[in-house]
């Protein structure tokens, strides 16, 4: 399968609120990751203000997003507890036969990896893969593939691709009776405390059920998708980092360390505090030491 057979058969998926400053370069960034635009580009916003919806209906017109949905602030589905809605509503308008979720405060880069798409596209017919997916903050590694590869038992809508198929069914066997209701009964990701997630715990759950697998390829500072949890000029700033291959060390494969603590977010300003120590250990004998005792330290989830 060549790069444009591959990107003719992925809708590129997102629901989103907000980063006006930032929206349009990073989904172009996107864009140049995956080896072009794709076959469709599918955004539902959650209440964003007029500024980003100009953003959208400008790239609607562009022919950059192909499909989009918007939801008014004050509406009783939109709300930062429940935005699986939109998250539901992204995947499951979306025609395409792969799905591609990204988040637009997750950085993609590449430099060669040409074929990924393509390869990505091959590994979904495996039958232990339910996802190739990655942009973990934490170690989410289940055991080995082969060089350069690992399991995961983790999938994160910041980055993964899937079968269109696998996301509805996943989606039916863990929430099919909440969905169905309109999301007026119970929320079955509510019993872990986790109701926020319905999307990514289902997929968890489905690959539990069935023996399935996220397969993950290790970063490298030629391919790298970091997840940073920020916004317009951090965001901007943690962009200019990541694409002039700036303070990757401690970030890179987080998904695949046992020795960093959740919260690996790239680009987060330190405290203040932080930033003292880092000047006091670098000045003694236990400065060699502080790039470990700096992981220990970085802001939790």
């Amino acid at each position: 399968m060549t790069v444009q057979e591959a990107l003719q058969q992925v809708s590129l998926v997102s629901a989103n609120f907000g980063n006006a400053k930032v929206y349009r370069t990073i989904l172009l960034d996107w864009f140049d990751f995956i080896g072009g635009k794709p076959g469709e580009v599918v955004v539902v916003d959650g209440g964003s203000d007029a500024t980003m919806q100009q953003i959208y209906w400008d790239l609607f017109n562009e022919g950059k997003i192909d499909k989009l949905q918007l939801i008014r602030p004050n509406h009783p589905d939109n709300h930062k507890d429940i935005c699986y809605i939109q998250e539901h509503a992204v995947g499951a308008i979306a025609s395409k036969p792969y799905l591609l979720w990204f988040k637009i405060d997750s950085l993609p880069f590449r430099k060669g990896h040409e074929n990924w798409l393509a390869e990505a596209l091959e590994l979904l017919e495996r039958k232990d893969v339910f996802a190739v997916g990655g942009s973990f903050n934490m170690n989410s590694k289940h055991h080995d593939a082969w060089p350069g590869w690992y399991f995961s038992h983790k999938c994160s809508e910041n980055f993964s691709i899937m079968k269109r198929s696998s996301f509805i069914a996943a989606m039916e066997e863990f929430a099919g009776v909440y969905i169905s209701s309109g999301f007026r009964t119970i929320n079955p990701a509510a019993a872990t405390n986790q109701s926020r997630y319905l999307i990514e715990r289902g997929f968890e759950k489905y690959m539990e059920r069935h023996g399935l697998f996220a397969i993950v390829k290790e970063e490298d500072p030629t391919w790298t998708i970091f997840h940073t949890n920020l916004y317009d000029e951090q965001l901007l700033k943690a962009r200019e980092d990541s694409l002039a291959r700036r303070n990757l060390d401690g970030y890179m494969d987080a998904g695949n360390s046992q020795i960093k603590p959740p919260g690996v977010y790239y680009g987060t300003p330190e405290p203040t505090w932080i930033k003292k120590l880092r000047i006091r250990f670098g000045q003694s004998p236990l400065g060699p030491h502080w790039r470990r005792f700096k992981g220990l330290l970085r802001p939790q989830s």
